[in-house]
C-alpha cells in the first residue's frame, strides 16, 4: 500500500482494517509499482546498502563480503562516488551491483520535477562514468511521489524499495539490529542496510558497527538456508514483486 496512505490512516484504523486497506490499495496502484522483491518462491534475498561509499565503513564491508564470497547491491550517491571512485571500481571488480541513490541525500519529493529530472540525469551520468550502466534506483529516504516515480521511470530507471531492514540508523547493539532485519525475512525479500549514513537535518548518526550488523545478518541467513545476492540476480530468478510505494 502507498506509504502516504499508511501514514495518514495508521492511527485511525484497526490492524485488520489496515490489512484490508493495504490489499485494496496494492491492487489499485499495482500499475505504478516499485520493485520490492521477487514474486516466485526462492531461497535468495537481495542485500542492499545505501548512502555510500563511506571512506571508513565501505572498505571494511567489502573486505568482509569478499571473505564470505557474498555479492550485494550498493545504492550510491554520485557525489560521494566522484570523491572516491576507486572504491566503486573495487565494488564492480568484486562482482557487486552498482545502483543509483541520487547525487546527494536530499528528499526528492520537496523539489520541482524539472529539478529532479536534471539531478537524476547528471547523477546517473557521473556514476556510469565510473561503474558502467545503471539500471536500479532508490530515492533518498525512500521518499517518492507519483511525479518523482514517473520521472525515474521515464529515464529508464527501475525503482527499488525494500522489505526487512535493520533500522541501523538508530543507536542499538549490532545483535539487536541484525535480529530486527532477520525477524520477518523471507526468500525473495530485499534487505535494506547502510554502508554510509546520511541523516535528516539535526539528527546524529549512530555509532553502531554496521559491518558487524551485516556479519550477524549473514550468519542468521545461513542458519535459515537463505542465500544473499544482488537485486538484479534476485529478480532474474523470478518475476519482480511490485508494490506501490509513495511516501513524502
Amino acid at each position: 500500500m502507498p506509504e502516504f496512505l499508511i501514514d495518514r490512516f495508521r492511527n485511525g484504523l484497526s490492524p485488520s482494517a489496515r490489512t484490508t486497506l493495504r490489499r485494496l490499495a496494492d491492487r489499485f496502484f499495482s500499475g505504478v509499482g516499485s520493485i520490492n522483491g521477487a514474486r516466485n518462491p526462492t531461497d535468495h534475498v537481495a542485500i542492499t546498502f545505501d548512502d555510500g561509499p563511506d571512506p571508513e565503513v565501505t572498505p571494511r564491508l567489502l573486505d568482509m563480503l569478499k571473505a564470505r564470497e557474498c555479492r550485494a547491491t550498493f545504492f550510491i550517491l554520485s557525489d560521494k562516488a566522484a570523491a572516491d571512485p576507486s572504491v566503486v571500481r573495487r565494488m564492480v571488480a568484486e562482482g557487486h551491483e552498482i545502483a543509483l541513490h541520487s547525487d546527494r541525500h536530499d528528499r526528492l519529493t520537496t523539489m520541482p520535477l524539472r529539478v529532479v529530472r536534471e539531478r537524476l540525469i547528471a547523477a546517473r551520468r557521473r556514476l556510469e562514468a565510473i561503474a558502467g550502466p545503471i539500471r536500479f534506483f532508490r530515492p533518498p529516504f525512500g521518499g517518492q511521489s507519483f511525479g518523482t516515480y514517473f520521472v525515474a521511470r521515464r529515464l529508464g530507471l527501475d525503482v527499488v524499495t525494500w522489505g526487512p531492514h535493520a533500522e541501523d540508523w538508530v543507536e542499538q547493539p549490532p545483535a539487536d539490529a541484525a535480529a530486527r532485519a532477520l525477524n520477518t525475512m523471507r526468500g525473495g525479500d530485499i534487505l535494506l542496510l547502510h554502508d554510509g549514513m546520511e541523516m535528516a537535518a539535526g539528527e546524529l548518526a549512530p555509532k553502531l558497527d554496521r559491518v558487524r550488523v551485516t556479519e550477524l545478518v549473514l550468519d542468521g541467513m545461513a542458519d535459515r538456508g537463505l542465500i544473499p545476492t544482488t537485486v538484479g540476480d534476485l529478480v532474474s530468478r523470478g518475476q519482480p514483486r511490485m508494490s506501490p510505494w509513495f511516501r513524502y
